[in-house]
């Protein structure tokens, strides 16, 4: 059933994303150049409000799908933004419903929270590749943000989502109760601290491509220069690292990026018995440790 709801969860972004238009426009050249800046001349496309009806009946069906099925499969739907976790009773359906749409909710904003990354990391004129430019341009003026701001704006969304969130979750009995308004806040802050971690999955998949790249050549196209690029910038710091002939930066920032998230996700539960007396935020993660332990 998790690896049903995993596949239903990548339809689902795909018909947003085929109800948005996202994909049928393309730039008609390279970027710098007079074509680059055209658009074509039917932006209207056929009509796409089939794709939102399909997203509405997917999000409804999988609901009535994990209601019949879930309770015999003792299977509990599981949500987290990395601070703290929410169990889903699969044999109440309200509940199915709410967790069918907070994990479609949560697929939108791991790809808006991409976007932003992209955003920050490329910046004009040296969004060269075709990719970076569409996001950009899907992205409209907040693109024009400063790389501080747009790396921000995640972490304040998640925050600022988590607000009533997190109070009809403990109103609900999902997390534990709050013990005011102060308490909320906090959690907030602890929360939005997450929307780093939702950022380790497009930096791991950059840097494999990027270190494979590196040695085997797949052709020209957008996405392998978007891979290029983006990996080349955030291998700079240890483009001097090298084993023999083999270039390891991108290993290393990707171990680096593992560790770093581990620590603030999910910690290091399988080194309590070989490093024994290791801190309990080491060990389930700095993240939900905070969360846990809010002095409100």
């Amino acid at each position: 059933m998790g690896f049903l709801d995993f596949l239903l969860n990548l339809a689902a972004l795909l018909l947003w994303l085929s109800w948005r238009g996202i994909g049928a426009e393309q730039a008609g050249g390279p970027a710098g150049t007079l074509l680059s800046n055209l658009r074509p001349a039917n932006r209207s496309g056929p009509a796409r409000h089939g794709y939102l009806l399909g997203l509405v009946g997917l999000l409804l069906g999988r609901a009535i799908i994990y209601r019949q099925f879930g309770p015999a499969l003792d299977w509990h739907p599981s949500w987290s933004p990395g601070a703290v976790s929410m169990v889903f009773r699969s044999d109440h359906f309200p509940r199915m419903l709410a967790t069918s749409g907070l994990s479609f909710a949560w697929g939108l904003y791991g790809l808006f929270a991409s976007a932003c990354l992209v955003a920050a990391l490329h910046r004009p004129p040296a969004d060269k590749d075709g990719l970076t430019r569409e996001i950009r341009r899907r992205l409209g003026w907040l693109a024009t943000w400063p790389p501080v701001l747009l790396l921000a704006l995640p972490l304040i969304l998640l925050a600022a989502a988590w607000g009533p969130l997190g109070y009809l979750a403990a109103r609900a009995g999902l997390v534990p109760d709050l013990r005011g308004p102060a308490h909320l806040l906090e959690q907030c802050l602890v929360v939005g601290l997450g929307a780093i971690l939702v950022w380790r999955w497009l930096l791991t998949g950059v840097l494999i491509l990027y270190f494979i790249n590196s040695y085997v050549f797949f052709g020209a196209s957008p996405v392998w220069d978007f891979v290029q690029q983006t990996g080349a910038k955030l291998c700079r710091p240890v483009a001097w690292a090298r084993l023999g002939q083999v270039q390891i930066g991108s290993l290393i920032i990707l171990a680096l990026t593992w560790g770093i998230t581990g620590v603030l996700g999910s910690g290091f539960p399988g080194l309590k018995h070989s490093l024994p007396g290791m801190p309990l935020w080491l060990e389930h993660g700095a993240l939900p440790y905070l969360y846990r332990n809010l002095p409100w």
